[in-house]
């Protein structure tokens, strides 16, 4: 997991000496896709060098999926030595690839290696004999990751050189390595960003953009957030490694290949810095620091200069790829390698280098960095080499003491297990009073992907003085992925000392709104492990739906929220109920015969009233109810930046089949926005990106600019017809000035101030402002993620500047504003970390301010949030329904 960054600013141009005919030249070889000569014997292994027609990691080169992907079938179909399977395909519909190398003998009985792998994994139940036998007939199964991060791009040619010298040399350590180890290799885990990387280098290479950032994400969805889905699991390319991982494979040791900004350490290895999640096992944090400290020793033998250990990186929360297996007993290596720009050259003096993070007396030697770069050309080429080193280090150690590798992972399974049964929590029980099935089959679903047991109560049983019924659903934290299970379930509580930088809090349950009872006393029930999310979902026993007259879906159920759509999409109107009568928030429709069959047609199931009543001829009772006529037009604003929130925000529509029409600069400044959509929605962007976007000169032209001025006209406009405007967190800055709100920001800190709010990342407090429709049947307390966003409150009168807007010009009456959610007087954090959280009590979390004909709705967290803030997204598609489809 690397920490956010662009890789540094190309130099001056003065830097690349090189001629034009000689660039010309590099780019037109780029852009050839090598077809592969007839080799001079029918049973020769071309090497990367050859197949390319050009050395890994040459300057002003990159290979794209095809001819990455060309190769590793290449070694497949020549050596005896190479499996290549096509384990499945990437969300746009590449072949993902899993190679896999060792000797012709451990290839001939993969089967019994993958079972040894599993006992390793699950060791309950084994006799001394099967443990024996598993621990001197299996394999160390080594997984290795590259190019996750599309643009951190060296590690996919490292992975043909890396897989060329497994399959083909007699030198070591590779020959011994392929008698004790089986290699995983995935060349890259996002063929799919790759492309894209690749394509935009190939366009900007030669030209004054070079240093251009892509104007998509290469992730559809997430961009550099891929590496942030790793306990949510809302990717495909996620869900297919995590499968491999706990499913398929079970290795014991996993290396996550990537690169990070430029300017300091020429690459990391662990140890992770501090703090130290304590559901982690020790001996498998010492063995990853063994390993890692083994890599700094036999990098500095061979002379290669700038590595750290120690610094940046930590292994606290659960998000990354190389965190993850760590919480199930596994090795996780990560190595981040200094970034060059793609595959163009850079140059840093000794004066522009600064210390790994986490130092703090200079870019000198230490205990952490004994050897500083003393600074110069970096090239794609030296990234490779630091790669390939690592390589050959972690394939040594893990080859020389093969045995002692595999007993580590046993024995770290068991002590998982015992920890289980004699440490509490003792399990956590999911009751049968959980309102959101929707949310609860995505529980179940990551649990279960996850490898961890879902049991079922077989009889009704007590525990911790409380009464459950047959059916509920208990996990249990005695099995081997039990610190797993604790760690996502768990309330989170950061260390005191340095703040964190990123995430600090991600408790599954509260992420989605899925109530879970944890067990600290023992206690006794007849319990029968589930097979199936669908086995443990109808286990579980429903509570009494309350009556109604008239058809209706449960507002309570997220997963409702889909088939509205469906509805409206489909001409069913469709009615939602906010009153207070004791049963709020459900959605409903008339119950005569031809709207019940309509529903019928689109849903493919009846909607019953409970009381069986509600199915004549009589019109629906609109009164007290909010009445949604069609389904709103639906426009999401696009930078030509690419935007993670973006992206996840699309990723949310699309999950509750929302359809939406991405909105880029020049369409918005067209203006009459009115025509085109109801709702325009901004996903959290900097005001600065959104007034100006990308600078002139920076980027090829038609995607320079931002929204000012026409832009901002036009939605300002828009609003005052009738539209609907919604921000989410960032965006809220340039909403409130460009409508002269009123509102500041309260959860800000002063520039240097260490003793300010601060809350980077964790689960906060929220609850309902007053009764609403865009509130109704919430519960008491709304769990959001706050990262780093906003909370409002009213300026004082004098302290208002003055309108901007010609539109604006004159008024002077105050806004008129509803808080719907706000932050409670006490207790706002729930899990992670916050300082001062009383900077943001009883101020405004969510906020719908009427404009003109129009409304605006602030969101000053992400409702959206990486897509893990599941509770949350009916509030912006509440938004989006009960406001739109006017």
């Amino acid at each position: 997991m690397s920490v956010e960054h662009r890789t540094a600013t190309h130099p001056a141009k003065a830097h690349v000496a090189r001629s034009r005919l000689v660039k010309s030249l590099a780019i037109l070889a780029s852009l050839v896709v090598v077809v592969v000569a007839t080799p001079a014997r029918g049973d020769e292994i071309l090497s990367p060098e050859r197949f390319l027609g050009r050395k890994v990691g040459t300057d002003f080169q990159l290979a794209d999926w095809s001819q990455i992907s060309g190769y590793v079938d290449h070694l497949g179909e020549m050596s005896p030595r190479v499996l290549v399977r096509k384990v499945d395909k990437t969300t746009e519909g590449r072949d993902f690839r899993l190679v896999v190398i060792s000797s012709e003998d451990n290839l001939g009985r993969l089967d019994e290696l993958r079972e040894y792998a599993r006992r390793i994994a699950d060791p309950r139940g084994l006799s001394p004999e099967a443990r024996e036998e598993t621990l001197t007939k299996g394999r160390l199964i080594l997984f290795i990751s590259c190019n996750m991060h599309s643009t951190e791009i060296a590690s996919a040619e490292m992975s043909l050189e890396l897989a060329h010298r497994l399959a083909t040399s007699d030198e070591e350590p590779w020959r011994s390595a392929r008698r004790e180890v089986v290699v995983l290799l995935a060349p890259s885990l996002n063929p799919d960003g790759m492309e894209r990387v690749v394509e935009w280098y190939r366009r900007i290479v030669g030209t004054p953009y070079e240093s251009a950032g892509l104007t998509e994400l290469y992730q559809r969805y997430a961009g550099h957030d891929n590496n942030r889905d790793w306990f949510m699991l809302s990717l495909k390319e996620t869900r297919i490694a995590t499968r491999l991982l706990y499913k398929e494979w079970h290795p014991q040791v996993l290396w996550d290949v990537h690169q990070q900004g430029s300017g300091r350490e020429r690459l990391f290895v662990p140890p992770f810095r501090d703090p130290l999640n304590p559901n982690l096992d020790p001996a498998v944090m010492a063995g990853i620091g063994l390993l890692g400290q083994r890599m700094l020793l036999d990098l500095s033998r061979r002379g290669l200069t700038g590595v750290s250990t120690g610094v940046t990186y930590d292994m606290w929360w659960s998000g990354g790829n190389r965190n993850v297996p760590v919480r199930h007993n596994r090795i996780g290596i990560l190595s981040e390698a200094a970034s060059a720009n793609l595959a163009s050259p850079i140059f840093l003096p000794l004066s522009r280098l600064q210390a790994p993070k986490g130092l703090e007396n200079g870019y000198r030697p230490s205990n952490r960095f004994p050897a500083p770069w003393p600074g110069g050309w970096w090239r794609i080429g030296d990234i490779i080499r630091y790669e390939l080193e690592v390589a050959r280090s972690l394939l040594g150690s893990l080859t020389r003491e093969r045995r002692y590798w595999l007993e580590g992972g046993l024995e770290a399974a068991e002590r998982s297990s015992v920890r289980g049964e004699k440490d509490p929590p003792f399990a956590w029980i999911l009751p049968a009073d959980i309102a959101d099935r929707g949310a609860l089959r995505r529980m179940l679903e990551i649990l279960d992907a996850g490898g961890v047991e879902v049991h079922a109560a077989r009889a009704a049983f007590t525990a911790d003085e409380r009464e459950y019924a047959a059916g509920t659903l208990v996990i249990r934290r005695a099995q081997p992925y039990g610190s797993y299970v604790k760690d996502l379930l768990e309330v989170q509580r950061y260390p005191e000392g340095l703040p964190p930088y990123d995430v600090s809090g991600w408790t599954l349950s509260l992420l989605l709104g899925v109530r879970r009872v944890e067990v600290v006393g023992r206690f006794e029930a007849e319990l029968e492990r589930m097979r199936s999310v669908d086995d443990a979902l109808a286990s579980l026993p429903r509570a009494p739906a309350k009556p109604y007259r008239w058809p209706h879906l449960d507002g309570a159920e997220s997963s409702s929220l889909g088939d509205v759509i469906r509805l409206l999409a489909a001409g069913v109107e469709v009615f939602f109920d906010g009153t207070e009568d004791g049963r709020p928030g459900a959605w409903l429709t008339a119950g005569d015969p031809d709207t019940l069959g309509r529903v019928k047609d689109v849903l493919g199931r009846d909607l019953v009233p409970v009381d069986g009543s509600g199915t004549g001829d009589a019109p629906l009772e609109v009164d007290g109810f909010h009445q949604l006529p069609r389904l709103p037009r639906v426009g999401l604003y696009a930078p030509w930046a690419a935007s993670m929130d973006e992206g996840w925000t699309r990723w949310v529509f699309e999950h509750f089949g929302l359809p939406y029409r991405r909105m880029r600069n020049e369409t918005i400044r067209a203006g009459d926005l009115g025509s085109l959509v109801d709702v325009l929605v901004i996903p959290s962007v900097r005001a600065s990106t959104l007034r100006g976007g990308r600078a002139e000169g920076t980027v090829f032209p038609r995607y320079a600019g931002g929204l000012d001025p026409e832009g901002s006209v036009a939605i300002e406009e828009f609003v005052r017809r009738g539209g609907t405007l919604i921000a989410t967190d960032r965006s809220c800055d340039y909403v409130v000035e460009l409508f002269d709100l009123g509102l500041e920001n309260v959860a800000t800190r002063e520039k240097n101030d260490e003793e300010g709010f601060s809350c980077p990342g964790s689960i906060l407090r929220t609850v309902a402002g007053g009764p609403s429709y865009w509130t109704a049947g919430l519960p008491v307390s709304q769990p959001v993620f706050f990262s780093n966003s906003r909370a409002f409150r009213a300026k004082k009168p004098e302290s208002r500047s003055k309108p901007e807007s010609a539109l604006a010009k004159g008024r002077r009456e105050p806004v008129e504003t509803e808080t719907l959610l706000e932050f409670p007087a006490t207790r706002i954090l729930l899990s992670g970390y916050c300082a001062k959280p009383e900077t943001i009590a009883r101020s405004a979390a969510w906020m719908r301010v009427p404009v003109g004909k129009g409304r605006v709705h602030l969101f000053g967290f992400r409702p959206q949030y990486r897509s893990w803030s599941h509770t949350t997204f009916p509030l912006l598609l509440r938004a989006i329904l009960l406001d739109g489809s006017r």
